[in-house]
């Protein structure tokens, strides 16, 4: 009996006890301190790790309205996902700054510290300069007055104070110390730059004889490329643009055509999907049938009549440059440069830029960057100097000349060694950084406690 009874006793206890814990209050300001991750000897508290994961947050959403999608932070995708992000930048950032403090990274001279606050002032000046353009433009505001709004605003939207600034531009320089000290003995051998070549050649020869035209566009992007395929030449050309007048009148034409096409279009699909086979068709089969068949071939007469109207349109528009364009090949046949002829009547910007304006364009019979009429005009020349008659296309008249051939093969190596030795050194430099970062990661005897962030 006292045995029960003792043992009731106990329970008793324990229901009270459990109960007064749920009656328990946390104090916010102790709950913030929790500790949530420990590395190093360093603590990092919940209040840290929920503003990181804010931080998390906040980029998620603007990398997802930039491809015009919806973040939802609430998610249990998008809650764990942001909270693991979180604590890794946290214990990343920890022991990196335990490195450079150990380095004495974090101890400036005279000279850095005024960097690090010339370039903050200059950071500071730029979103001063573009909150006030934005949000002060039509301000009546003026000296002082006008200084003081913009800055409240800044605070207002969350911009950071100059002090802020002068501590990340000295962040930033201990952290380009620390990464200075990891990679120092990065190199890249001439073995390594001679294997990258070889594959990239043999990459870029198979990409361009898969898809030809992408040569032209790589070049005209400024892309490093490594093999030059068969059939591009350079050409130069003298384009005569068509007067806004007649330019309107030529897209408004076209616009027309363009509906009347796509009405056709429509018609003959609907049409199409009746079938071919008229005989089983009921009434109202029938009926559709012989609609259909009216309406496409109404429209076909109408497409016709708007393509007339783009021809004449156009007509019109060459006969008013046709008087010029005869002038620049009569000079041209007369042996005048070709170079002073683009100079004194060329309309085309591109013509003007380098590399451009030194090599011309790069145009072969797969070329879909430029105009079909531009490309079969210069790809029917036959010989280098050989310069076209009047090539029409939307832009107005162009006049053609064959400059020179693109020389089929691998783009030497020097030409490329540098780009493809530093190419080679940053992704070397990033792979020993990200290695090191690794390491100090496992060496800082990391605990974490996630379950507190409950």
């Amino acid at each position: 009996m006292r045995k029960r009874a003792l043992l009731s006793l106990m329970l008793a206890v324990a229901l009270i006890l459990t109960s007064a814990c749920s009656l328990i209050i946390k104090d916010p300001e102790v709950d913030k301190e929790t500790v949530i991750i420990e590395v190093g000897g360093q603590n990092i508290t919940k209040q840290e790790v929920q503003a990181q994961i804010e931080a998390v947050h906040s980029q998620q959403a603007q990398i997802y309205s930039q491809y015009g999608i919806s973040y939802d932070p609430t998610s249990e995708y998008s809650i764990e996902s942001a909270r693991e992000q979180a604590i890794e930048a946290l214990i990343e950032h920890t022991v990196e700054e335990q490195k450079i403090a150990a380095y004495g990274f974090d101890v400036y001279t005279d000279e850095e510290l005024a960097q690090a606050q010339e370039d903050a002032q200059a950071d500071w000046d730029t979103n001063f300069e573009w909150v006030k353009l934005m949000s002060f433009s039509s301000t009546e505001l003026t000296g002082d007055e006008l200084t003081e709004a913009v800055e409240a605003k800044m605070t207002e939207e969350g911009y950071p104070t100059l002090e802020q600034l002068v501590e990340s531009a000295k962040h930033n320089l201990s952290h380009e110390k620390l990464t200075a000290e990891v990679v120092k003995d990065v190199t890249v051998t001439d073995e390594e730059v001679q294997a990258a070549y070889d594959q990239n050649v043999a990459d870029s020869q198979a990409y361009y004889q898969s898809v030809p035209s992408a040569y032209a566009t790589d070049v005209s992007n400024g892309v490093t490329v490594y093999y030059v395929p068969a059939g591009y030449r350079y050409v130069k050309h003298i384009l005569r643009t068509f007067t806004d007048e007649d330019a309107a009148a030529i897209t408004e034409a076209q616009t027309q055509l363009s509906q009347k096409q796509s009405e056709l279009s429509t018609a003959q699909t609907s049409l199409d999907a009746l079938g071919e086979d008229a005989s089983a068709d009921d009434e109202e089969t029938a009926a559709s049938r012989a609609e259909l068949t009216a309406s496409v071939e109404t429209l076909t007469a109408e497409v016709d009549e708007c393509q007339a109207q783009v021809d004449a349109a156009i007509a019109a528009a060459c006969e008013t440059l046709q008087p010029t364009v005869d002038e620049i090949l009569a000079r041209i046949e007369a042996g005048e440069d070709f170079d002073a002829l683009v100079e004194e009547y060329g309309e085309d910007p591109g013509m003007q830029q380098s590399p451009t304006k030194e090599q011309g364009y790069l145009v072969s019979a797969q070329s879909t960057n430029l105009v079909a009429s531009f490309v079969e005009g210069a790809m029917a020349l036959e010989n280098i100097g050989d310069v076209s008659p009047a090539v029409i296309s939307d832009y107005g008249i162009h006049i053609i000349r064959y400059e020179s051939d693109a020389t089929e093969g691998a783009v030497p190596l020097e030409d490329v060694r540098q780009e493809l030795y530093d190419d080679l050194l940053a992704q070397k430099q990033d792979e020993a950084y990200t290695a090191a970062l690794a390491q100090w990661v496992e060496e800082a005897n990391v605990k974490t406690y996630e379950d507190r962030l409950n």
